[in-house]
Formats: C-alpha cells, structure tokens, sequence
C-alpha cells in the first residue's frame, strides 16, 4: 500500500480519516499561524457574561465580529449615506479606486482578526469601505458640529454621540488602521482644509513630507473627536502605527510610556536569547536549570499580591492625596502619602476602561500599566466606604448611583485578567506599601493620631492633658523642695 510522506510523519492514502487530517495540515502549511500579525481578537465568552453591554456595540457594529446585527440596522442604513456623500462630493476620486486600494489590503486586513472571517471577498471589502467611511464621517463632522451648512442624524440626536464613541472604542469592534489610512487618504483629496495647520507649499515638499501631512491630519481629526473635557491626547510624530482605533487611543489618550519594569535578567540570560538557545521545550528546560544553578532564579522576597483597603490604609497612618498627573499610571508612595490620579467615574468609564484593559491582555504591553492600576484600584477598594475616603480627596469623581455601585466597577476592574505580580507596573509600590504598614513605629504612631489628634478638640485636649500634666509636675517637684527645706 503507497505511503506518503508528509514530513516526519507517513499517513496512508486509502485512509478516509488520514485524508481528512492531511489535507487539513496542508491549508496550515500554505497558511502559517502568525501570532505577530493577529492585532483584533475577541473576549473569551465567559468574560463577556458578566456584563454583555462592556464588550458588544449598542448602536453600530465596526469590523466582522458583529457585522449584520439586528439591533445595528439603523446605523448601517447611515453607512450608505456617508458612503454616497463621500462619492458624490468628490466624483475624481471614484468608486472603483476605493475599491482597488481595499483589495489590494484584503489579504493584510483578514490576517489582523484572530478568529477566521467567513465572509466572501466582496462582502468583506464592502464592509471595509463602509465602516472606514462612517468612521471618518463621523470623527471630521465633530469638527462642525453645530454648522447649519452640515446636516447629520448623528449628531442630530444627541445620545448617539457618546454612544458611538464607546463603540469605536470596543476591542472586537474594530477595523486594521492602516484600512482608515488608505481611505482617509483618498478622502483627504478633496479639501487641504482638514489638516489643522495651514499645509505647506506644495511645490516644496519631499513625497515624505506630504505624506506626513495626510497622516496628521488624520491623527488631529481622532484627536478632536476623542478627547474628554479636559483629558488632553499627545499628538502623535509621522513614524507612530496603530494596529486600530483602541490602540491609537491606549496609546495616545493614556499616555503609555516605556515605564522601566523589574526584571530578574542579566547579561548571560540576554546572551543566551540572541544566539536563539530557547527555541524548544527541551531548551526551555535549560534555561531553568541555568538559571538555577547560576543563582538567577529569585529568592528575595515576592512582591505582595495585595495590599490593604483605603481604610485599613487610613488606619495605618496612610495619607491620601491627588495627583496632578494626568496619566492614571502616574501612581506614587512616599513618606506615608500614597498620590493617585483623578479618575472620573460614569457609565461610558467602565466599558472603555474594560477594553482598554481587554486589550492590554492581547498586547505585549510591558508591565501591563492598566491592568496594574485596575488591581491597586480594586485593592484599595471594597466598600462604599473606601470609596467615599477617596472622593473626600479628589481622587474619584462618582457620577453612578451611589457609593457600592462604583466599589463594585472598580472590583470587576481585573476581573480574569492575568498580571505577573513580581514584575508588573506598580510591584515596586505595593511592596512599599505593605511595608510601611507592617512598620509597628507607624502603627503606634497612627493610633496616636487616630486616637488623639483626630479633631481640633482632640487636639486641644491631649495638650491641655499635657499641660496639666506638666503644671502637677513642676507642683510636685516645689512641694518636695519646699518640705526639704523646711526639715534641713
């Protein structure tokens, strides 16, 4: 009986089942898994039950995932209208250009989505075209809303805005950036207007340069749509790439920088990496045992996986103080002040935070900074009483019902979400923390002042206590004298 080979395994032809498995390894071979390239991916089903409303759209559906939902029917109808605006407004630019530019990006664009898109090409190139026109719609009409010349039922009726917004910013409901790219890029031909800044000399710039142009006046218009009262956005230099539009906001709106992570690594384990040693289970196994005999594996102390709440924090000595960083990461503890960002907190605050959060999960993400801001958050926080210390101090700004319903969000913060606790943003921190705490001289010393300098009666009474002490003293003392004397 023939035998082919397939690698190092030899599967028989006349098998039904082995031709079912080979040909499924043949479409794996022709189509490689690329973890690299996977830039959208979905929330795991039981996540998404706890709260359905954190992680699907309500009023429009961007990218595959809940393309064709029944209740996104009014918005799609809403494509199409940007969709014949775009065309008619600007007829040099066609149709069938759009269309040329977004096949050519079909093959990249279906590569972003972790999950297999099953839609035929033209429906899927359809859907690319009119989801990065709405996109771009909606975001250059901000800029006049308001003008009697521009009509839109977006902005029309006024709940759809904030709406929107928290769906653009959903990570299954995304599109590749570099598709907006492409259409805003042909979009942007029919007016120099967009840009922010009056465009330069045409007959004077490189190809590099008015490329640069195209790609800020895109960012400005993202900028201007995305910004919240008075949380500023960084605009972003020409050599910055998105993977999408949640990744354009983690990445501008929250500040992220490189923030330097402790790590247990040194200069022969770096050595070992670039010659490739760990590209196997068998080498992995190696780099542990090096690791152990060389010394390299930790055994200080680990970092504490929590600390306490804002009111054991209280009762500790631990003071609590805003900070007037505008990044949520910029989370400090020195001398007993533990110094945290102002947070507002509302209905559109918990989906965006939650997927912001989802997302930091799927990236690479250094020290993950917002999932360690969500675990010191739901640390600090149990109660409504905790909750009410931190708005005393301006850190928390709760515009929910009540006190217990913003404990809860920030309890379902982290929720099934992973954090290295040796080696994440705010280890340093909690390790200090629960130090400080542990210090029996700070116990002492917050007990006295719980105890005894908790009002400006207390005050006063621990000193007249004092005094009064003091005054008996020093009669004491007078009266010993004065009955020596008199005997000597």
């Amino acid at each position: 009986m023939a035998q082919l080979d397939y690698g190092d395994i030899e599967i028989r032809t006349d098998d039904p089942l082995a031709k079912s498995i080979r040909e499924k390894i043949n479409k794996l071979r022709f189509n490689p898994i690329r973890n690299s390239q996977y830039t959208i991916f979905r929330v795991p089903s039981y996540i998404r039950e706890i709260n359905k409303n954190f992680y699907e759209p309500r009023i429009v559906s961007i990218g595959p995932y809940h393309h064709g939902g029944a209740h996104l029917k009014a918005m799609e109808e809403q494509k199409w209208h940007y969709a014949h605006k775009l065309l008619t407004e600007n007829p040099d630019v066609t149709l069938d250009m759009y269309l040329k530019e977004l096949r050519e990006l079909e093959n990249a664009a279906r590569r972003c989505y972790y999950e297999r898109i099953e839609m035929c090409s033209d429906e899927f190139v359809t859907m690319l075209l009119l989801d990065s026109v709405f996109i771009i719609q909606v975001v250059v009409n901000w800029s006049f809303r308001g003008d009697e010349d521009i009509e839109d039922i977006v902005y029309d009726i006024p709940w759809n805005v904030p709406l929107i917004k928290s769906d653009l910013l959903m990570l299954e409901n995304q599109i590749p950036f570099f598709i907006m790219e492409k259409v805003f890029e042909l979009f942007s031909t029919r007016d120099e207007g967009l840009s922010c800044s009056s465009p330069p000399n045409s007959d004077t710039m490189s190809d590099d340069q008015e490329s640069e142009q195209e790609k800020a006046s895109l960012f400005d218009v993202l900028v201007g749509f995305l910004e919240h009262g008075n949380e500023s956005f960084e605009i972003p230099g020409p050599n910055n790439s998105y993977d999408h539009l949640l990744h354009f906001y983690y990445e501008r709106y929250m500040s992220v920088q490189d923030f330097p992570i402790k790590c247990y690594r040194n200069s022969l384990l770096k050595k070992l990496k670039e010659k490739k040693v760990f590209t196997s289970l068998s080498s992995s196994l190696k780099r542990f045992t090096m690791r152990k005999d060389c010394g390299l594996i930790p055994t200080k102390r680990p970092a504490p996986r929590m600390i306490p709440c804002a009111t054991e924090l209280k009762e500790a000595g631990i003071a609590f103080k805003r900070s007037k960083s505008k990044s949520i990461f910029d989370v400090n503890f020195s001398s007993g002040v533990l110094q945290i960002p102002y947070i507002p907190v509302e209905e559109n605050t918990r989906p965006r935070i939650m997927n912001l959060i989802a997302f930091e999960q799927c990236s690479r993400q250094k020290g993950r900074p917002l999932t360690s801001y969500a675990v010191l958050m739901d640390c600090i926080i149990n109660t409504p009483r905790d909750v009410l210390i931190l708005q005393q101090r301006g850190i928390i700004e709760n515009k929910l019902a009540d006190e217990g319903e913003a404990a809860m969000f920030f309890n379902q913060l982290r929720y099934c979400s992973y954090l290295d606790y040796d080696e994440h943003h705010l280890a340093g921190l909690f390790g200090e923390v629960k130090k400080y705490c542990e210090s029996k001289w700070q116990k002492y010393r917050a007990k006295l002042c719980r105890d005894y300098f908790n009002s400006p009666w207390a005050i006063l009474s621990f000193f007249a206590a004092v005094l009064l002490l003091f005054l008996t003293a020093i009669q004491s003392v007078y009266g010993v004298l004065g009955y020596y004397q008199q005997h000597h």
